[in-house]
């Protein structure tokens, strides 16, 4: 998967000109997820390439934050602030290059994980924009600047495969029965108790008379350990009036899940 950024552009003393405006920085990170199974004490090396898809060149700076979260919502901060982190034993090569229009380089990553490491561990690779030395001082006329950064996930498993079972729990599960204007709707919120990330999905299965009439899936979310997060999926099929069931596979790791079923009508 590849990630794209286009940066902020400050223009100082003059308007943003459309030819200027075309002229918007661009980043791109394939991967922009490092997902890896290592157990403590071992070291991986693994590339991430940035690529410079647009029409202004620009320096990048290569550094390593922790991951975390909130409860919900995604965190970030200087190695050392959230627990779990790796991000004080992730090594990038080169820290810090050019990137002209239309060029890529490959960045070699070394992550070592600590030997006491247990459950996931977790951090984020920031690749951050700087201006080129073509922008420098002592130009005149308008000063360009350009700023922003983009991240690549790193996410390490240390668990030995099949050592525990990773199980996700179900606190709800709401459906919306469908309407002449809206499709059926299903959210089911979790929350990941395990010392390591999940990748919780659903399937779901609408039943009339113990006849399947419909079938649609809730997409995968992340969740690292001790946050909550919600999968959610429509159908948009027709339904005719009448009471239905809703069969809800949740799957939390390796095909481990849970079934449950909901009752539902529509008018």
């Amino acid at each position: 998967m590849m990630t794209r950024f286009v940066g902020a552009l400050v223009l100082a003393g003059t308007l943003l000109v459309p030819s200027l405006a075309r002229a918007l920085p661009e980043m791109a990170i394939s991967p922009a997820v490092l997902e890896l199974r290592a157990g403590p004490g071992q070291a991986i090396t693994t590339e991430i390439t940035v690529s410079n898809p647009g029409t202004v060149g620009y320096r990048v700076s290569v550094y390593a934050w922790d991951m975390w979260h909130d409860g919900r919502s995604r965190r970030y901060g200087p190695p050392g602030t959230f627990p779990h982190s790796i991000a004080q034993r992730v090594a990038a090569s080169p820290t810090t290059f050019a990137l002209t229009p239309g060029g890529k380089q490959q960045v070699q990553v070394t992550l070592d994980v600590p030997r006491e490491a247990q459950g996931g561990q977790y951090a984020v690779i920031f690749f951050e924009m700087a201006p080129g030395e073509e922008g420098g001082a002592g130009r005149q006329g308008p000063v360009l600047a350009i700023a922003g950064r983009i991240g690549a996930s790193v996410i390490v498993d240390t668990a030995a495969a099949g050592a525990s079972l990773k199980l996700g729990r179900v606190e709800g599960v709401s459906v919306e029965a469908p309407t002449r204007t809206a499709p059926l709707r299903v959210s089911a919120d979790l929350l990941n108790p395990t010392d390591s990330h999940l990748r919780p999905f659903a399937a779901a299965i609408i039943m009339k008379d113990r006849t399947p009439v419909g079938r649609f899936t809730l997409p995968s979310v992340l969740l690292l350990p001790g946050q909550r997060g919600v999968l959610e999926g429509s159908w948009s099929g027709t339904l005719r009036p009448g009471n239905y069931t809703l069969l809800l596979t949740v799957v939390s790791s390796e095909g481990q899940g849970e079934t449950l079923e909901r009752r539902f009508s529509v008018d």
